[in-house]
């Protein structure tokens, strides 16, 4: 079944995109909107990211495929003005239970490029795993942003679709967390590992896992994880989500699949070039 939309989500989504429509209907109500927001990775390519949404009883009638080619107008505006030197490309996303938005997407020439799962805890107990020699862990900080900075940077290096986050924008996120529920790994004062989550009424989520490339391998995932299920658990939570990249280049949905993690819906990327 098709989840429900995500009204904050959805609010954030717009306030951050590069331009927002809405579709009204003769009486006045809203029966779809789209939005186009656009960044460059840390590759060079410039991404503009079509989004949108119509209403179950206004499909198939062409709707979606009008706020798609506006979306894509808008981004071949802005692609003129740009200064960058590297690929330009649109993009949309759709998930496994989409399969309208992912055949509007296909029919207008987006090819799948990677796949993201999200995958779900049933919140059991699981027992912490002992943290590698000279590793320890604590609660993060807000004056931890230059730190993690640096350990994104080292984690994602050479990576993909990938856009590094700034100092500034790891520091409000610190800001606005739950840092209990932020732990950092130190090893001889350098941060070499963190796991985020975040828990309120509607959803609990582990919010980002990483780990020093120095340390991978050697349990120091399974060790944050487990104690961040385990906090969780006392706290008598229930499903707990996460998500992550299907390909797994880095083995990260086989370690939580291990942990009891299964997956419970895919989120296709797609893209197609834009000439300018």
């Amino acid at each position: 079944m098709e989840p429900l939309l995500d009204l904050d989500g959805v609010r954030r989504g717009m306030e951050a995109a590069d331009r927002a429509v809405v579709a009204v209907e003769a009486s006045g109500s809203v029966v779809g909107w789209g939005s186009l927001r656009s960044w460059t990775e840390d590759d060079g390519t410039r991404v503009y990211l079509s989004d949108g949404y119509v209403a179950p009883s206004d499909r198939r009638q062409g709707l979606g495929l009008r706020l798609l080619r506006e979306s894509e107008a808008v981004a071949a505006r802005l692609a003129v003005s740009s200064t960058g030197r590297g690929p330009v490309v649109l993009a949309g996303n759709a998930s496994t239970v989409q399969r309208d938005r992912m055949a509007l997407l296909e029919r207008s020439g987006y090819r799948q490029v990677f796949t993201m799962v999200e995958m779900e805890h049933d919140g059991s107990p699981v027992p912490p795993r002992q943290l590698p020699d000279g590793v320890t862990v604590r609660a993060a900080t807000v004056a931890d942003a230059r730190l993690l900075f640096a350990l994104t940077a080292r984690v994602w290096a050479g990576r993909p679709f990938f856009s590094l986050p700034t100092e500034e924008e790891l520091r409000d996120w610190l800001s606005s967390s739950q840092l209990a529920l932020f732990q950092v790994a130190t090893s001889d004062d350098r941060v070499v590992g963190f796991v985020a989550a975040s828990r309120s009424p509607a959803r609990i989520e582990i919010e980002d896992v990483q780990v020093d490339p120095d340390l991978q391998r050697r349990g120091l995932a399974t060790a944050m994880l487990t104690r961040t299920l385990s906090t969780l658990t006392q706290q008598g939570a229930g499903p707990i989500r996460l998500h992550t990249e299907g390909h797994d280049p880095a083995g990260a949905q086989s370690l939580y699949e291990r942990l009891g993690f299964q997956v419970v819906r895919e989120y296709h990327r797609y893209r197609k070039p834009l000439s300018r």
